[in-house]
């Protein structure tokens, strides 16, 4: 009868815990400095060629606080290492397995948000390695971190670095590479690509990609010939060669009007008249942001959302989920061990200059955090809007939900 009691109890407390509000959880969580190994739930171990799926954010995880500029974490790191720093950003390997018989990792480098990007991604992946990297606001820090072409060759040594003293084996080595970016995330992958693409087989952009206004056009209502596609001139270079199948692109747009860049879906609509694949729509379906179109021809995809605001640009966040199951299923990605213990998520938090923690703007909390054992703090809910905004009803996009793009762009 006693322990019978003390597990009524137990469940109490766990519940209680759950009810809390968000702040709350995120104080608890915050006791844990030195996160320990849990057991992987039974639920969360599929069978060995079962297509995994996240979490939906259900009503139940929205009374709680959760939404879609905060996704909730059911797993933390999973099957993946506790994070580890690199040159630049940080990694997460599989614990077991996720590689070839001669050592070959297949690897997913993601820029900008990459902690609410993890949340779907090692709940989905097959056995990608994942590596995080976050440079604050805009798509210029992006574009200056990789303005030398070095900062990326010693990036590709690091990983590969981290891979043989994970493994234990001097062969390994990174077999397939995807470049994924949200938001402003696509400053890096255009800079990048500028100085080839030898290195990348993939590129995924989850609502950030921005052309430039055309100078010569009498005005922005112009449609596609009031855009110009020059300083992307590397990313469309890549998408060609998608759409002739020697690459993947994915590409995700929602239908955000920035006040004074083109959007997304500008961007796409240049895109797709460049390339020569046209769209094709889709009844939109119940979802508050489902997909409204579709292009695609051999590795070259443009998905379509709906949506014009930021809970709109957050939700192409959990999109890594496609783009994930595309890729892992196009490279045939050598399967990890997902019956192991499982890695709980970095503390979170970010770090002030001095080393102690802050909880300070969530502006900030964008920012690389310089200890791989921190985890940024959530984001505090947007204002809300209606299910199916009208474009009468757009919101003004705050400049943290969607970049602003260098003066030269």
């Amino acid at each position: 009868m006693a322990l019978g009691l003390l597990g009524v109890a137990g469940v109490a407390i766990v519940s209680g815990l759950r009810a809390e509000p968000v702040s709350r959880a995120a104080a608890f969580f915050r006791r844990f400095s030195a996160p320990t190994a849990v057991a992987a739930p039974a639920e969360l171990k599929p069978a060995a060629n079962e297509l995994l799926h996240a979490e939906p954010l259900s009503d139940e995880l929205k009374k709680k606080g959760y939404h879609e500029c905060f996704p909730h974490d059911p797993m933390g790191l999973g099957p993946y290492t506790p994070f580890k720093n690199l040159s630049m950003g940080r990694i997460a390997i599989p614990q077991v397995g996720g590689h070839t018989p001669d050592m070959g990792f297949d690897v997913l480098i993601q820029f900008h948000g990459h902690s609410p990007v993890r949340k779907t991604f090692v709940q989905v992946t097959r056995g990608l390695v994942y590596v995080g990297i976050d440079k604050g606001l805009g798509s210029g820090p992006y574009s200056d971190a990789f303005g030398n072409p070095d900062v990326f060759t010693a990036l590709l040594k690091s990983i590969e670095a981290a891979l043989k003293r994970q493994s234990g084996d001097p062969r390994a080595h990174i077999r397939k590479l995807a470049l994924s970016a949200w938001s402003a995330g696509y400053g890096a992958v255009n800079e990048i690509l500028k100085y080839g693409d030898d290195r990348v087989d993939a590129v995924v952009l989850l609502d950030g990609l921005h052309a430039a206004w055309n100078p010569a056009a009498a005005s922005h209502d112009a449609g596609i010939s009031s855009l110009s596609s020059l300083p992307l001139g590397p990313t469309f270079r890549f998408a060609k060669k998608a759409a002739r199948g020697e690459k993947w692109f994915v590409f995700t747009h929602s239908e955000v009007v920035p006040e004074t860049y083109p959007s997304t879906r500008q961007t796409a609509d240049l895109l797709l008249a460049e390339v020569g694949v046209p769209r094709t729509g889709i009844a939109p379906g119940k979802e508050r942001f489902s997909q409204t179109s579709t292009a695609d021809l051999e590795g070259f995809h443009v998905w379509g959302f709906r949506g014009s605001n930021e809970h709109a640009h957050c939700s192409h966040v959990p999109l890594i989920e496609r783009a994930v199951h595309l890729l892992e299923g196009a490279w045939q990605t050598p399967a990890m061990d997902r019956n192991v213990p499982f890695t709980p998520a970095p503390v979170l938090g970010v770090p002030a200059a001095d080393g102690a923690e802050t909880t300070g703007s969530p502006l900030a909390a964008a920012l690389t955090p310089p200890r791989a054992d921190l985890e940024l703090l959530p984001r505090p809910a947007p204002q809300d809007e209606p299910v199916n905004p009208q474009p009468s009803e757009v919101e003004a996009v705050p400049p943290a939900a969607v970049e602003r793009p260098r003066p030269e762009e």
